[in-house]
């Protein structure tokens, strides 16, 4: 259990306190949140007796994300925008605008649950304008999320599906894990959105359509968890994949995620999807033709959520009470339930429409207004600064973040002739890794994915600022350490084949499946990845002499076994 202050001796040191309270009311260390709401509390008073504005800022926006998992919507709609001025203060911004981001994701998803769709709206197109000049794809991924998932509780599935996927087209390969991992869960949730909003409307097979997008987007999320634990998603991504089975027949194989779903909301206290489980498993009684048992779930939860009841939630509870109402021969009450189903479904649909017609008017005037100021002041500098991106947006790998090979012939085209002129050497690294077809065949593409991406990573913290890294191609990397002898270079490579060798990282990744192998039989087992290297060093300072006697000396490290170094030397 988290530590408190109530474990240490009192009275304690007021700094000692605010360390340990802001450790419980941090939301990504898996305290219960009524613990982490009490917490926060606590952090924001002594911060602000310590004068730590840093700290009471960020206890403030924890608080929020909080309420939120207890489902407290109303009061993350009373609290965020105090937070929201404390994070904006220009003593903390730069600091916190990362916090203050994810607190606007948060008011967002609160806003969405009550049905206050304005300010959801006007919140995620907030988020999207402040990310927008960011270079940034996790930014951008967590502003998707804020505007997809209000789309989908406005009952707009097909343009919550629209922003989710465009945005991990654009960003879903070079994005961070959490980012990715919550994008991923979005789709899944929306896509059973969708498939409750066509089914029985549309034809069967755009109804399978959806489920498996809901169950390729769910698998994915499962996979991220083991190298991205979060107790939170945890709960919400074996749920969502529960119902996906669920719906496609499989009961069997939904109880046990649902019934590992239910267990965590419970004892984490996230009293949201707790209730959102609670209509998942009335559905699961209904499939299972236990119309009894459903119906007596829902009434319970109704009653439970009172005034509370996520708008969301309250309609899934009334249709499931509807349909066991319906089989039970029990009409009247039945017609109740639907009534109430009609009458929040026509809420729903009459904000959806008066927020996004508002919206609409509003968000038109204002770019119209800022196209025209824009178009006035715009100018021969801003036209060189747009070409200056543009080139250097064409110099990058969309997947690692690391520079192309357009980036390395002009930086090799500046760099050669000046340590030609002063006499410095220079040595070319050819990096390939070993058996990477494989990888891909055994565990998917989407693992080879990750393993480039943490290679690249790799190179990062290895390689000094000056060395030119690039990806130069499939599974090959270069780098040129500039100043740098061969026998020096050969020790820092050899150090870089090593920390490969024994990265863990890349273990955890094995579990996942291509969608080929998903259904075989055997085990792929444990992924490890090893890199060979090929060094050629100047003279001559040439880049083409030096690629082609570095890729000889590759040549011979995969000839020799792989997992190794070789040099011209």
């Amino acid at each position: 259990m988290p530590a408190t202050c109530g474990d240490y001796i009192q009275p304690c040191k007021p700094e000692d306190r605010l360390i340990v309270c802001m450790a419980v009311a941090d939301p990504s260390g898996g305290s219960p949140p009524a613990q982490g709401c009490q917490s926060a509390l606590e952090a924001m008073a002594l911060a602000a007796h310590l004068t730590r504005p840093l700290e009471r800022a960020r206890a403030g926006g924890w608080l929020c994300a909080q309420l939120l998992r207890m489902g407290r919507h109303a009061e993350v709609l009373k609290e965020a925008p105090i937070q929201l001025g404390l994070l904006s203060a220009p003593s903390v911004a730069v600091a916190l605008s990362e916090d203050k981001r994810e607190l606007m994701r948060v008011l967002t998803l609160s806003a969405s649950e009550i049905g206050d769709f304005d300010l959801a709206l006007d919140t995620a197109h907030e988020l999207v304008r402040l990310t927008g000049s960011l270079d940034d794809a996790g930014a951008s991924l967590q502003a998707a999320y804020a505007l997809g998932l209000c789309f989908e509780r406005m009952g707009d599935s097909w343009q919550a599906t629209s922003v989710v996927c465009r945005a991990l087209e654009l960003h879903g390969r070079s994005a961070p894990g959490r980012p990715l991992l919550i994008t991923r869960s979005l789709l899944c949730a929306i896509s059973i959105g969708l498939f409750h909003r066509l089914n029985g409307a549309a034809e069967p097979a755009e109804v399978r359509q959806v489920l498996a997008r809901a169950q390729q987007a769910g698998e994915q999320a499962l996979a991220m968890l083991q190298l991205v634990p979060d107790p939170v998603y945890d709960v919400t991504i074996h749920g969502n994949l529960a119902e996906v089975l669920l719906h496609q027949g499989a009961l069997e194989a939904a109880a046990p995620l649902l019934e590992h779903a239910r267990v965590g909301a419970a004892e984490r206290g996230l009293n949201s999807h707790g209730w959102r489980l609670q209509t998942t498993l009335a559905d699961w009684h209904l499939a299972n033709m236990e119309p009894g048992l459903a119906l007596e779930l829902m009434s319970q939860l109704l009653q439970d959520m009172g005034e509370a009841a996520p708008q969301h939630t309250a309609i899934r509870a009334h249709h499931a009470a509807y349909r066991a109402c319906r089989l039970l021969g029990r009409l009247e009450d039945g017609l109740q339930h639907f009534e109430q189903l009609e009458s929040l479904e026509r809420r729903r649909a009459i904000r959806q429409l008066r927020a996004q017609s508002e919206l609409f008017v509003t968000r038109t005037e204002v770019q119209h207004a800022q196209w025209q100021a824009e178009q006035a002041r715009m100018d021969a500098q801003n036209q060189r600064s747009l070409a200056a991106e543009f080139a250097q947006s064409a110099e990058r790998d969309p997947l690692t973040g690391l520079g192309n090979r357009r980036q390395f012939d002009r930086l090799c085209a500046e760099l050669m002739p000046s340590l030609k002129r002063e006499g410095r050497p220079v040595v070319l690294a050819l990096i390939d890794i070993d058996h990477f077809k494989k990888i891909n065949d055994l565990y998917g593409h989407a693992v080879g994915d990750l393993v480039l991406v943490a290679m690249a990573q790799l190179l990062r913290e290895n390689m000094r600022s000056s060395d030119v890294v690039v990806r130069h191609g499939g599974e090959e990397f270069v780098v040129v350490l500039p100043g740098t002898t061969l026998a020096q270079a050969t020790e820092i490579c050899e150090r870089l084949r090593e920390r490969v060798a024994a990265y863990g990282g890349f273990a955890d990744a094995g579990i996942a499946k291509s969608e080929d192998d998903r259904d075989r039989s055997f085990d792929a087992g444990p992924l490890r990845v090893t890199v060979s290297l090929g060094l050629a060093a100047a003279e001559p300072y040439d880049v083409v002499q030096l690629l082609q006697s570095a890729d000889v000396q590759l040549y011979r490290a995969k000839h020799e076994g792989r997992n190794r170094l070789c040099t011209a030397a």
